[in-house]
């Protein structure tokens, strides 16, 4: 079985996907210092994406899985592609083989494409994450093509929540995301002590990098 190797460096930064079909563009010019990221115009092309169940790394707990979901859910809204998500059941009976970050099975790709009618697979990788207050996530994410392997886009991120840069990044997507909940009594601080708002925050920081090139 031949393999592909996952490789960043790789990635080719040729050109911006139209930033016009980011609904998160009111984001600061950029995250937090702590999120990293590279990606291509194909990224921003309309394709069938499947998220898979992300893999958690030794001593990660599970309430960290509720990342795969939230970027799901993200990337719907993002509004470029058609999203399945892929379930661990789901996952379990197609009996798709695994993709683990590092190497991609030529195999297992089109086993994914084959099993979902996906032009595209997202997987992940936590490797840390605290539940309890203040919540913590790292984690990396990356958006291959079942075709021909190309890895379209990868982005990592430590998000921490006593940093004050994140907090300030909390507060505003809070207030562009939370409706009539912005003025709730605790607002964008409950975020801090919430595993599922912090992950669908993490995972709207994620889609946003879709659209968007680093900074040099």
């Amino acid at each position: 079985m031949r393999h592909l190797l996952i490789c960043l460096t790789a990635l080719a930064l040729a050109g911006c996907a139209d930033l016009s079909r980011n609904p998160f563009r009111s984001f600061p010019a950029a995250p937090p210092g702590s999120v990293a990221w590279h990606t291509t115009p194909r990224a921003a092309e309309a394709l069938r994406v499947a998220v898979l169940p992300f893999v958690l790394a030794e001593k990660v707990g599970k309430g960290a899985a509720e990342l795969s979901p939230s970027t799901a859910a993200s990337l719907r809204a993002l509004g470029i592609h058609e999203v399945v998500l892929v379930g661990p059941e789901r996952a379990a009976s197609l009996q798709l083989p695994d993709l683990h970050e590092g190497k991609v099975p030529v195999d297992a790709l089109l086993a994914v494409r084959d099993a979902t009618g996906c032009d595209a697979v997202v997987i992940g990788r936590i490797e840390h994450f605290d539940g309890f207050h203040p919540v913590s996530l790292g984690a990396s994410v990356h958006l291959v093509s079942c075709h021909d392997g190309a890895v379209l886009w990868s982005a990592q991120l430590q998000l921490d929540s006593r940093r004050e840069d994140v907090q300030r990044d909390i507060e505003g997507w809070w207030k562009r995301s939370a409706g009539e909940q912005a003025t709730a009594v605790n607002g964008w601080k409950s975020v801090l002590s919430t595993p599922r708002d912090f992950c669908r925050y993490a995972a709207d920081r994620l889609a946003w990098t879709i659209g968007n090139q680093p900074p040099e």
